[in-house]
């Protein structure tokens, strides 16, 4: 397995979210971005980009876990990849980025608002003034439910079903059935405690299948077959099942259901390759969470200021530009102080009978 070629999915995963959101920010929709136009609207880039994120942290959680000495350890590594990049992130979407584009200054700052910010101890995700404006980070969203994922890694671990080769692969199958039942009949579960706690349930049905699949793909990956037409065949018939002559919500359901195999094979295909060789763009540090992090903000803040001065163009390339700066800056900054022993001591992983690497565990 190339640990670089991970860090360059990852990278790009980032940059394609970032991506996506410059056209539901800069014209209101993302219906004419290219990749939604490929899936017929059941899934744009972001989403794209996202579930990528997940099923890679399938893959490396589920190493992680079975690598790491104990579920304690495991934690830790966890909460220090995780939340010293996130609460910056929040705290300068709050304190920076909200007086830049409103009218809100920290002189307004109430009592309430600081608790609100101490919140997000627990992943909360609060910004100071989101109940007046536009979403200020809206790509937040998705790092309690990452975080939820480890928990639910170490749960498995402490029963022991993770040591059964099957176990991610049916848990995967049983959550995208209940979300083929959930869409047929037009049910949405959510709201109340449930949600305050692990998020609005509904999305662990978008977000869960690749987690557990990239789970699955690596306790089986000296028995998966990898083979580039193969994932070329689970694309195409996942493409064409998105342009299905049917009524929604069928043509989304089956798309839905087709897509979490077709884009877990095809983001791990090029990172077991012995002969797929993709730029070492972690060289220099892991930016992709940072990037993550900030791109929504810093789109924004261009969006606001300069509408009506610069071209949709010029938006992108400075919006994906500033992205890569600014998770630059979050990597050297705040996220490597908390990761020395893991990146002196990374996991290793057997994946062949003659290949060994390092992979570097990081999420998302």
């Amino acid at each position: 397995m190339r640990a670089n070629n991970f860090d360059a999915i990852r990278l790009l995963m980032a940059l394609l979210v970032v991506w996506s959101h410059c056209f539901a920010l800069w014209l209101g929709t993302e219906d004419g971005e290219p990749i939604s136009r490929l899936f017929g609207g059941v899934y744009n880039a972001g989403n794209i980009g996202v579930l990528a994120f997940f099923t890679i942290s399938g893959f490396l959680i589920t190493l992680s876990y079975e690598r790491t000495k104990s579920p304690l350890q495991f934690l830790k590594k966890r909460v220090a990849r995780i939340y010293p990049g996130y609460l910056v992130s929040v705290t300068v979407s709050s304190l920076v980025f909200v007086p830049l584009i409103s009218d809100w200054r920290w002189s307004d700052l109430t009592v309430g608002d600081i608790q609100g910010m101490l919140s997000n101890l627990l992943l909360r995700n609060f910004i100071v003034g989101a109940d007046r404006l536009p979403a200020v980070n809206g790509a937040l969203w998705s790092i309690p439910f990452e975080f939820w994922c480890y928990i639910g890694v170490m749960g498995l671990g402490l029963t022991g079903l993770i040591k059964r080769r099957w176990s991610y692969a049916i848990a995967a199958a049983g959550v995208m059935l209940v979300r083929v039942w959930l869409d047929a009949t037009g049910r949405r579960p959510g709201g109340g405690l449930i949600e305050s706690i692990i998020g609005f349930p509904y999305f662990w049905f978008n977000v869960a299948p690749p987690f557990l699949l990239g789970g699955a793909v690596y306790l089986n990956r000296d028995r998966l077959p990898r083979n580039a037409i193969v994932f070329a065949l689970m694309l195409v018939a996942t493409i064409l099942a998105s342009h299905l002559p049917i009524a929604d919500p069928w043509r989304s359901i089956v798309t839905r259901t087709m897509l979490p195999p077709t884009l877990t094979y095809g983001v791990l295909l090029p990172a077991f390759s012995r002969t797929v060789r993709l730029p070492d763009v972690a060289r220099f540090g892991d930016f992709s969470y940072g990037c993550y992090l900030y791109g929504f903000p810093i789109q924004r803040l261009l969006e606001h200021y300069g509408r009506g001065s610069i071209s949709f163009s010029t938006y992108i390339v400075l919006s994906l530009t500033l992205s890569l700066l600014a998770g630059s800056v979050s990597w050297y900054a705040v996220e490597r102080w908390f990761l020395p022993r893991l990146r002196r001591q990374p996991d290793r992983v057997k994946v062949g009978p003659a290949l060994r690497e390092e992979a570097t565990v990081v999420a998302p």
